[in-house]
């Protein structure tokens, strides 16, 4: 895996932290088996976070997906396994996971100086495509983790309208790709991501 010196090395990074979550939870992730669901109804509840930066997540980012009318966008019929949340120590990087029996969607934050510029200096694959006024990077394939089983569509938007950095990352993660993942997370993009707090109109 490419490991880029700018800032920019953060999106990576943050989608193997994410990505471990999955496998058993990491010192800065977080994962609720959402004991409501199917067989797991009679589970003991998940005890809230007393961490502040699981909270900030929990609390910012897992409602603006955490919502049937947004997962049934990706998987139908509409059903979830669970939600995580995780960040990275390094940067005000925080992130929300929501799971379904075949694919996951994830929301992330990152208030740095990295711009989808840099981005794609980084990475000229990706695709430019612009998102609510905003610059922003398409790319779609294999997961950066090593042996990861998960292929990612990513939707990355800048912050603002003038890219000075920070940006907004969301993704589907499915065992195989769908070329109708991209309008997807640009539906969803467009609909949610003015109602994450201080979003700069």
């Amino acid at each position: 895996m490419r490991r880029p010196q700018l800032l920019g090395w953060i999106i990576p990074a943050l989608i193997i932290v994410a990505l471990a979550v999955y496998v058993g939870g990491v010192v800065t992730g977080r994962w609720d088996p959402n004991p409501s669901i199917g067989d797991s109804a009679n589970a003991a509840p998940f005890p809230e976070s007393t961490d502040p930066e699981q909270r900030k997540a929990n609390a910012e980012l897992c409602p603006l997906i955490n919502r049937p009318e947004v997962y049934e966008l990706v998987e139908k019929p509409v059903k979830t396994t669970g939600t995580g949340t995780s960040y990275l120590r390094e940067g005000d990087w925080h992130e929300c996971t929501v799971t379904m029996p075949t694919s996951a969607l994830r929301l992330a934050v990152a208030h740095d100086r990295t711009s989808i510029a840099d981005y794609q200096r980084l990475f000229p694959e990706a695709q430019p495509r612009t998102v609510l006024g905003r610059p922003a990077l398409w790319t779609a394939g294999p997961s950066l983790l090593v042996n990861s089983p998960w292929k990612e569509s990513s939707l990355l938007v800048a912050w603002d309208l003038a890219d000075s950095g920070g940006m907004v990352e969301v993704t589907i993660l499915r065992a195989a790709l769908d070329p109708g993942d991209e309008g997807t997370l640009a539906l969803i993009a467009q609909r949610q991501l003015p109602a994450l707090p201080g979003w700069p109109g």
